[in-house]
């Protein structure tokens, strides 16, 4: 997605409006507006939005709300596989360069974003470094 989520959103809202679709306009402003406060009425950078979008998207799912849950998903980047993250990781990092294996952790969370959560990022290096 080329343009931020949070600008996606307010095209969201106003694609919503001018299809009638009350639902998604509404729940897209509810969105926003959660953007705008924790933002300070400034539009928030990409990965600040996906950890409220991803905690937005714990509720729906607890509420057991599938419009919201798949709204949500829309602007929510894809998350890698941890196949995925493993074969980064191989191809771009060198352990014998870091003082610390667990470095490398932040190295590939900074490089991918919010496709590698650092949960899953963590439990690849673990297994990476025992192996060796």
């Amino acid at each position: 997605m080329s343009a931020s989520i949070y600008e996606a959103i307010k095209k969201e809202i106003v694609e919503a409006m001018k299809r009638g679709d009350t639902a998604t306009r509404d729940y897209a402003r509810v969105v926003k507006a959660e953007l705008d406060r924790k933002g300070d009425g400034r539009p928030l950078p990409d990965a600040d939005a996906v950890k409220i979008l991803k905690a937005l998207r714990v509720t729906a799912e607890e509420n057991q709300n599938p419009f919201e849950v798949a709204f949500l998903d829309k602007f929510l980047p894809k998350e890698l596989s941890e196949a995925e993250i493993e074969a980064w990781i191989r191809a771009n990092v060198d352990f014998a360069s870091l003082k610390s294996p667990m470095a490398a952790i932040g190295i590939v969370t900074k490089a991918l974003g919010p496709a590698a959560p650092g949960d899953r990022v963590k439990k690849v290096v673990e297994k990476l470094v025992s192996r060796s």
